[in-house]
């Protein structure tokens, strides 16, 4: 009797359930989820936004308000994929086993992705509130939550995701405790610190900061840059002069780099910065590149924030594919066969766009 191979379909749900579960970002933001395939990366989709509504006084007439004007154009722009051989004996396994092997793994390594991509939302938030080296307090946080206040910012599914470094500095003045959190998967129970003036708080290892032992001091700057290229041009900058040290972070069209060579720039003078990885679209305008220098927390209502994603079709002509959705997230395995090695590979991805909704609802807490 022949063997029985896992099915795509029984993968695909496994590895669904499982970078649910491995999120924290993503369980935290709006989410919009179609079965209406797309073309291909770059595709633009409208969505609808979670409505806002005025209450008006009543003098005899009402006020009707269009709640379909609440429409947003989202670029899906982020294409995640993990692809990695297997052999007949793993594919033999039970899912279980498989899972645990495999797609327990490659779908970790996309949740954390998904995590920065949203985290890295700070570089298009202009609320502000600056960190204190040494707090005695969690007057930082009261400043957060005030700000919230006088955005209007609804008082559930507030939430607060703290740095690593910034946890700890509030830990120390404050009993920031575990309590009971109604949410999805363990990753996200386990990343939950309690309510703090009316902020759901977490903490997540992949909140934007800096790699560099003594940071450079650069704050703004414009960049060009050719795609593919590991290196990207400052044409303007603010300062008069500013340094960016190996490991400091540009945030470019969502996208975080890391600097791997120290930079010295002069005021609107061009300067060579090169970068860990090739620059993912061509920049021939300046556009404004976000420095990370500093530890970043992020603050938001659920609504702040969304996360599109759409399935792509599945390739022609191959039966050993399939797409799995859920609660607003969809992934899609595809199995193939190189002839020429022999070998069988299985690929998992998933493609979402990121769009900052109601910027008035989040705030950075940078420092």
């Amino acid at each position: 009797m022949p063997n029985e191979f896992i099915k795509p379909s029984v993968v695909a749900r496994e590895a669904l359930m499982v970078l649910e579960n491995n999120l924290i970002m993503a369980n935290l933001i709006h989410r919009d989820y179609s079965s209406e395939f797309v073309a291909g990366v770059g595709d633009t989709v409208t969505i609808r936004k979670p409505a806002k509504f005025v209450s008006h006084n009543f003098t005899g007439n009402i006020i009707v308000q269009d709640a379909t004007e609440g429409k947003t154009a989202v670029k899906l722009d982020h294409f995640r994929d993990v692809s990695f051989k297997v052999t007949s004996k793993e594919m033999t396994l039970d899912i279980k086993d498989f899972s645990k092997q495999l797609i327990e793994p490659a779908m970790m390594a996309i949740a954390q992705s998904v995590d920065e991509d949203i985290l890295n939302t700070v570089a298009e938030v202009n609320n502000e509130v600056t960190a204190t080296a040494k707090p005695t307090n969690l007057s930082d946080i009261a400043s957060i939550a005030k700000m919230m206040d006088v955005n209007k910012a609804p008082m559930a599914q507030r939430r607060l995701v703290l740095n690593p470094e910034h946890k700890y500095r509030y830990a120390l003045t404050d009993n920031l405790s575990k309590v009971s959190y109604a949410g999805t998967g363990e990753t996200l129970r386990n990343a939950e610190l309690g309510r703090v003036y009316s902020l759901d708080t977490y903490m997540d290892q992949n909140a934007p900061y800096s790699l560099a032992d003594t940071p450079g001091t650069m704050t703004a700057c414009k960049v060009t840059g050719n795609i593919n290229e590991k290196k990207v041009q400052l044409t303007e900058t603010q300062a008069a002069t500013g340094t960016l040290k190996i490991g400091d972070g540009l945030i470019i069209d969502g996208r975080m780099y890391r600097i791997t060579k120290d930079a010295t720039a002069a005021s609107n003078a061009a300067s060579n910065v090169e970068i860990d990885m090739p620059l993912h679209i061509q920049i021939n305008e300046a556009t404004s590149a976000y420095i990370v220098t500093k530890y970043h927390s992020l603050a938001f209502h659920r609504n702040a924030i969304a996360m599109v994603t759409r399935p792509l079709e599945l390739p022609m002509g191959n039966k050993n594919a399939a797409i799995m959705q859920h609660n607003g997230l969809g992934v899609r395995v595809v199995y193939d066969y190189d002839i020429n090695t022999k070998t069988d590979y299985v690929s998992i991805d998933i493609l979402y766009g990121l769009k900052l909704l109601y910027p008035e609802l989040a705030c950075k807490l940078v420092g």
